[in-house]
């Protein structure tokens, strides 16, 4: 994903549409103001938002916008598992023991190790006893799961282009 300094672009805001943003106000007084997606225009770069307690749709530049993500470190245990189980297409309920880092998770179930880090790197192994190899994973799976759940895979919030839902101003 192609990011701009000062904000996202409308092409790359289309993504979280529908999603939670919080919008930039400008003055050394002012405070940001919480709101949902509702249109994008990349044609003329422009984006919509509704503001919460409000139906009436408000156009503003893209670079106002912020995506309201979450940390990957921040997933549940619950979460974990839903992932894990995507990843691999299990119906079975398994359970996941889930090491968080710094910039990574790391999920195991006997005998696969599933580690993805918070650049959406995917890693996959599997310990046969006597050998640890690589495990198949489905990643578009993991990717696509871990978007749903509004997890920041791009490095948006480190980077001041997306707000963490954790510090959220209200």
């Amino acid at each position: 994903m192609k990011t701009r300094t000062t904000g996202l672009t409308a092409q790359e805001l289309a993504r979280y549409l529908g999603g939670r943003v919080q919008v930039l106000v400008e003055g050394a007084d002012a405070q940001s103001r919480n709101a949902k997606l509702v249109a994008v225009d990349i044609t003329s770069g422009e984006v919509k938002v509704c503001y919460e307690g409000s139906r009436l749709e408000h156009e503003l530049s893209p670079e106002l916008v912020r995506p309201v993500l979450r940390k990957l470190v921040a997933i549940s245990n619950d979460e974990a598992r839903q992932c894990f189980q995507s990843a691999y297409s299990w119906d079975e309920d398994i359970d996941v023991t889930v090491t968080r880092g710094n910039d990574y998770i790391e999920l195991y179930a006997d005998p696969i190790t599933l580690i993805i880090t918070t650049k959406g790197v995917i890693a996959s192994s599997k310990d046969s006893g006597y050998r640890v190899g690589p495990a198949r994973v489905n990643a578009r799976a993991i990717i696509n799961y871990l978007d749903a759940q509004g997890f920041d895979l791009d490095g948006l919030i480190e980077a001041g282009l997306s707000v963490d839902d954790e510090t959220l101003t209200t």
